[in-house]
């Protein structure tokens, strides 16, 4: 009114349906994958830029032994990989945050009670929403029981000769 009180209200207000429905797709669909990489039949783990663990799947859990708790945050390659590959998936890491994917890669990992399994491992470049990578997912695959039969058909061929 003339003396300054309030007389009333004026409010604007906006349909944000649309945007709501959009945001509740996305985090469907980012759940959605979580659970495929959760459940994959193939060890997937993912590392920061500082070669950190923050990503270790249900696979990655039966196939080495360690928790997802217990693998998070850990150095990867100083706590998972035997000393004479460290150099060499080092590299790989390297070159995946560098944009430089690797497949097919083979090495040793060590499991909680020390025992060996080879894996087959490709690394691909994690990226941001800007394009800037951020870490690198590893998605790989148990050939220790190809290898053993590899290794026994070697060892037979030669005793036949």
């Amino acid at each position: 009114d003339v003396t300054g009180r309030p007389i009333g209200m004026i409010g604007v207000g906006q349909d944000i349906t649309a945007r709501k429905q959009v945001e509740q797709e996305k985090s469907r669909v980012a759940q959605e994958l979580q659970t495929f990489i959760d459940t994959a039949n193939a060890p997937i783990f993912g590392c920061d830029a500082l070669g950190l663990v923050n990503e270790w799947n249900n696979k990655s859990v039966e196939i080495t032994g360690f928790s997802r708790e217990e693998a998070m945050g850990q150095d990867l390659v100083k706590v998972y990989i035997s000393e004479e590959f460290r150099d060499q998936v080092s590299m790989v890491l390297t070159n995946a945050l560098r944009g430089q994917e690797t497949a097919n890669f083979e090495f040793p990992l060590f499991t909680k009670n020390q025992q060996r399994v080879e894996v087959l491992l490709n690394a691909t470049t994690r990226r941001d929403v800007t394009g800037r990578s951020i870490g690198v997912i590893g998605v790989g695959q148990d050939i220790t029981a190809r290898k053993q039969v590899e290794q026994e058909k070697s060892r037979v061929a030669q005793e036949l000769q």
